[in-house]
């Protein structure tokens, strides 16, 4: 029987994709870092240069991280587009979408002196205009504002859903699902704001649920782009009864009859 895994052999992925880059994100990091797990931070260029600032509904004030901050802070996480000035995009033009766009993309690339390949969408709506944008930018993926609510994998890689936005109480059960889940390649994303767990108080929640899946053998962390470029890879394989053809330049993992093994980039396996 053939199965598909994750890197190194790991039946499922683990990953958050947080917004906004605010002050919060300091401490949020440092807890994934604790265990040794990968974030995705969509980030608004435009509002770091200001700093700018807002209050919650619970009162607390919310704080963007200046570009001094953020470009130490998330080396080893992911870092995506999330549009220069975080609008609302219903009553954007294509050219006004695309300045939003590539301008945020240009800036971030500077400021992090890397590629950046993801688009998370602000606010809800989300267009046939803004995808063929977030194509027409290069982007790899957009992460839409909808919770798949659950770990099978999507198809889709520019409506792609994380699992479940702001889990509140509902959180340990979701996790504990995951553990269990049997699905192949299973996925759990966390959606959200670090400011979030300020306001409903869940920095401990957080904590205990880092701390059991950094606990496991069998859930590998991964940042989103990590997880949409290898299952781009796995979709070019040529998988038959008795033979696998990796067509990419990326490794791809299997279990055949139970025990893990690796498919060299651009080479195949007899069994």
């Amino acid at each position: 029987m053939i199965r598909k895994l994750y890197p190194k052999g790991k039946e499922k992925a683990f990953n958050v994709t947080f917004d906004d880059g605010v002050l919060q994100d300091i401490r949020f990091v440092e807890l994934l870092n604790k265990y040794n797990l990968k974030g995705t931070f969509n980030l608004n260029s435009g509002l770091m240069e200001s700093e700018f600032e807002w209050t919650h509904k619970n009162g607390s004030i919310v704080k963007r991280l200046s570009k001094d901050k953020a470009a130490p802070l998330y080396q080893g996480h992911e870092v995506a587009c999330h549009t220069l000035t975080h609008p609302y995009m219903d009553d954007l033009s294509e050219a006004e979408i695309l300045y939003e766009l590539k301008t945020d993309k240009d800036k971030l690339e500077k400021l992090f002196k890397r590629e950046i390949k993801g688009f998370a969408v602000p606010f809800h709506y989300y267009s046939g205009l803004i995808e063929s944008c977030v194509k027409q930018c290069g982007f790899s993926y957009a992460r839409i504002s909808e919770e798949s609510r659950s770990f099978t994998l999507q198809n889709d890689f520019y409506k792609w859903k994380a699992t479940i936005f702001h889990p509140r109480n509902s959180f340990d059960d979701i996790v504990r699902q995951f553990i269990a889940s049997e699905e192949e390649l299973a996925l759990l994303q966390v959606g959200g704001h670090s400011y979030d767990l300020d306001a409903e108080d869940m920095w401990d929640s957080f904590e205990s649920v880092f701390k059991e899946i950094s606990s496991r053998n069998d859930i590998l962390p991964m940042t989103t782009i990590e997880i949409i470029e290898y299952l781009q890879a796995m979709n070019q394989a040529e998988i038959t009864g008795s033979s696998i053809k990796n067509n990419s330049d990326t490794g791809l993992w299997f279990s055949l009859d139970g025990s893990a093994c690796e498919v060299k980039p651009n080479d195949y396996m007899i069994f």
